[in-house]
């Protein structure tokens, strides 16, 4: 065999050992197999992370990413032909994605397994799912767990303060401004309507922020209130948090809490996770839909 033929055989068998997927062509379950093995890990399939609805068989057209399913942002996919769903939070209003058991005699028979099998919107998504050929991915565990810590930067990336970070984990020293301009430059930057809360000092100085994309726990909201000027999170319980800032403005403290919606604070990061598939996964498209601000103010 001359040289060059023996290249091109070389070449060939090269080529042959690389995994190329092709959109209409590779079914969901191959393609979630490459990102579970980009990401690395173990996918337990008692896990969070998992197929959640859908044929897993069925060929991908393309990827949507979004920090939740909701019927909106599934008909989004639908329209863009983007058949593979991969959603932060919970499809079906539940920890585990599926319907609650049923009701125990004289008991309510809801929980955090989720709605009940005949609840209506429960069936109505579904049944969208599979009439349009979708397939629903949950990927939390996963994303959360990488070191570039996606969410937190996403949110940052969103807001323009990048830029800006600091030693300890989502600081962030922004130029100085009151409140109230932050919340605003917030609200503008995130899009919102009414799903942003602020308790605290409106005039009050903020030059230190700490970014809690999700659920901010209410030891970590303790541990660090008292050394920034403004804790942004998606959500909180108020009982604990919330009524927790408003007594501290009680005594004299000038620090704020603003909350803007746990699934509003997460899009970034899995807009973040779009970007991240084009160049991971190739030959499929990937593109992120936004499920939005579902709050409106009545003033």
């Amino acid at each position: 065999m001359s040289r060059r033929g023996f290249g091109l055989l070389a070449g060939s068998l090269a080529a042959s050992q690389i995994p190329l997927l092709s959109a209409g062509k590779t079914s969901a379950r191959d393609v979630v197999r490459e990102i579970q093995e980009k990401l690395g890990g173990e996918w337990p399939e008692s896990g969070l992370d998992g197929f959640k609805a859908g044929n897993a068989d069925l060929p991908v057209t393309g990827i949507a990413t979004t920090a939740m399913a909701t019927l909106a942002v599934l008909q989004q996919a639908a329209k863009a032909k983007l058949n593979l769903v991969l959603t932060h939070e919970p499809t079906f209003y539940g920890r585990q994605d599926g319907p609650a058991p049923a009701p125990a005699p004289g008991g309510r028979g809801r929980g955090p397994a989720g709605v009940l099998p005949d609840d209506p919107v429960y069936r109505a998504k579904r049944e969208f799912i599979e009439k349009e050929g979708l397939v629903v991915f949950r990927l939390r565990d996963h994303w959360v767990a990488r070191p570039e810590k996606h969410l937190t930067v996403g949110l940052a990336d969103a807001l323009g303060w990048s830029r800006y970070a600091v030693a300890g984990d989502g600081r962030y020293d922004i130029p100085a401004a009151s409140a109230e301009e932050v919340v605003a430059t917030i609200r503008t930057k995130l899009k919102l309507r009414g799903g942003l809360r602020a308790v605290g000092d409106r005039k009050a100085r903020v030059r230190r922020v700490m970014l809690q994309p999700g659920l901010m726990a209410v030891a970590t909201m303790w541990k660090n209130y008292h050394d920034v000027d403004l804790l942004l999170t998606g959500e909180v319980r108020e009982w604990e948090c919330t009524h927790y800032a408003a007594d501290m403005l009680a005594t004299g403290e000038k620090r704020n809490l603003v909350t803007v919606g746990r699934v509003a604070s997460e899009e970034p990061g899995m807009q973040a996770c779009a970007k991240w598939l084009t160049s991971a996964i190739q030959g499929v498209p990937a593109k992120w839909i936004d499920a939005g601000d579902p709050y409106w103010r009545a003033v």
